[in-house]
């Protein structure tokens, strides 16, 4: 990705967020706290989003790196992934510039990639750890411990310091959204069932498209 295609997303943003603020009373602190965030965070997560991208295109090999220029598709990611990665913190960030570099090659239509951004967008890391997770329940139950009890069991065990209260939004929505089939994950199983794949193909594309790994 070229300097002045990365600068040319980032002048747009501004432009965009400019025109809101400048409807704002000069003496607010809004204005003022946006204009130290130009030269501080906001500066920060462009430039480490942009050599994160830098990064994962310089390993794709020569003859995709020359097609991107007529790729649609990786247009489309990067346009938007350079807007959400001002919003978001470092982690997700790191999803997005995944999400850039696989663009170049992916074989998803583009509306389904555009859903996988809007959900990203929305989605909170316990979101996506919990994706990750019901990929291979099994993966964090190596031991196979348990004689039986729920999903959460294992994923409970595993990350003990989890915020409970917020579980029923955050498998309500994975659920919602198609990207896993169950959302019953607190329901008494056998010990087998409690190591299930629930993962739909939509989720397993959410995974593999913004490179989730276990967190």
């Amino acid at each position: 990705m070229s300097d002045s295609i990365a600068n040319k997303i980032e002048d747009g943003f501004v432009g965009t967020v400019k025109g809101v603020i400048s409807t704002i009373p000069a003496a607010s602190i809004l204005v003022s706290a946006y204009e130290e965030m130009q030269s501080g965070i906001y500066k920060r997560r462009m430039d480490e989003w942009k050599e994160a991208v830098e990064e994962r295109l310089c390993k794709l090999e020569n003859d995709v790196i020359n097609s991107l220029p007529n790729n649609d598709i990786f247009a489309t990611v990067l346009l938007i992934s350079a807007q959400l990665a001002l919003k978001t913190n470092k982690e997700k960030a790191k999803l997005l510039a995944n999400a850039v570099s696989n663009s170049a090659t992916t074989a998803l239509s583009e509306e389904r990639v555009i859903i996988l951004l809007n959900s990203i967008e929305k989605y909170t890391i316990p979101h996506l750890r919990l994706l990750r997770f019901l990929l291979n329940p099994k993966e964090y139950n190596p031991k196979d411990s348990y004689m039986g009890g729920s999903t959460m069991t294992i994923y409970y065990d595993y990350y003990p310091n989890t915020d409970k209260s917020l579980d029923r939004i955050v498998i309500r929505d994975l659920y919602a959204d198609g990207f896993i089939d169950t959302d019953s994950l607190n329901a008494m199983v056998s010990s087998s069932g409690m190591v299930e794949k629930h993962t739909t193909s939509l989720g397993d594309d959410m995974i593999e498209f913004f490179g989730i790994e276990k967190m």
